[in-house]
């Protein structure tokens, strides 16, 4: 295989790899928006678990285990929402992060190949220009070789 060959098929597997990072990314990048709305919306509806408040009227057994079961709640949606959720988030931002990074990598690598891809061209260039010249060289020396021995 010639020295094109093989570049354009690491040339080709280059940008499969890029297209498939950036894939990636921009999934990744939706699930966190999501996850972001998904905690906001959270946000809110904690605040919610806590109304209406009790007022005074509300005594007794009933009154008592609403209010415990309705903290309980509050502090397991408060745990979901304020741990869980960010601890999704941040891994997610790894993850980008880490696939910025590779990015980066295959964005130098696909830089290297247009470099060598054009200096195959200015060497074939010389190939050709040599060829010319040791071509044009062997035809004068024909033509007067022939003139000296005919």
């Amino acid at each position: 295989m010639s020295d094109i060959g093989i570049l354009n098929g690491i040339k080709g597997s280059i940008s499969g790899h890029l297209e498939d990072v950036e894939g990636k990314i921009e999934k990744l990048k939706a699930a966190k928006k999501d996850i972001e709305k998904e905690h906001e919306e959270g946000i809110v509806q904690i605040r919610q678990i806590l109304n209406p408040h009790l007022d005074k009227q509300w005594t007794g057994e009933f009154a008592t285990d609403f209010d415990k079961e309705r903290d309980e709640a509050h502090t397991k949606m408060h745990d979901i929402v304020n741990e869980k959720y960010l601890d999704y988030i941040s891994t997610i931002e790894s993850k980008i992060t880490i696939l910025k990074i590779e990015k980066e990598a295959f964005d130098k690598l696909e830089k290297v190949a247009a470099g060598v891809n054009h200096l195959i061209e200015k060497g074939e260039e010389a190939v050709d220009e040599i060829k010319n010249q040791i071509n044009n060289q062997m035809d004068y020396l024909k033509s007067e070789l022939g003139r000296w021995f005919s």
